[in-house]
């Protein structure tokens, strides 16, 4: 083989081997740029996912915080409804008098058990007829009072409080929710 040939020959293996070269190259470019968007496209997904799921907490989070708040201001609205409504019944008290003081002093007072009383306090529109139902005992006119007496025996063993505002008290918590629902426009 001459020289020529030899020559000839290694120049084309050379373009063979940079042929060879070459496409491996080219296969290796290829697999690592779609392995490079295959993983790309996964981490989009990923992130896609993740970022569904943090919106998704925060939306909840939110609506959860503005439920509460929300919750919260209509508590106040309606311990503020609930004190006026109170205060406009104590201011009622005094007109359930208006209409037969004498029979609704006597009427409350008869709830009393007949013990010997030491003291009684009544509204000073009452006192004389409390002196003549409480005889022996104190008579104390009370401008609080919108009707009704309030008593102490001899011995101190025995207080009873059978005023109009002291009824209010014991029935306001199961008269307040059926104001509220009346005002709500709604029954229970």
């Amino acid at each position: 083989m001459g020289r020529r040939e030899l020559l000839e020959a290694l120049h084309r293996e050379g373009r063979e081997t940079m042929a060879a070269i070459s496409g491996r190259s080219a296969a290796e470019e290829e697999r690592l740029r779609t392995g490079s968007e295959e993983r790309r496209e996964k981490l989009r997904r990923e992130h896609e996912q993740q970022r569904d799921l943090l919106c998704s907490v925060l939306q909840r989070t939110l609506r959860s915080r503005a439920a509460r708040e929300a919750a919260l201001i209509r508590l106040r609205a309606e311990h503020a409804l609930s004190l006026r409504l109170h205060e406009l019944a104590r201011l009622c008290l005094k007109q359930l008098r208006r209409d037969g003081p004498e029979q609704l002093f006597r009427a409350l007072a008869a709830e009393l058990p007949a013990v010997p009383w030491h003291t009684a306090w009544t509204t000073p529109g009452d006192a004389v007829l409390a002196s003549g139902h409480f005889p022996g005992a104190s008579i104390i006119p009370d401008e609080a009072l919108s009707g009704g007496v309030k008593a102490v025996t001899v011995d101190d063993s025995l207080t009873v409080d059978n005023t109009l505002e002291a009824r209010l008290e014991r029935l306001w918590p199961d008269l307040l929710p059926h104001l509220m629902a009346e005002l709500r426009g709604r029954q229970l």
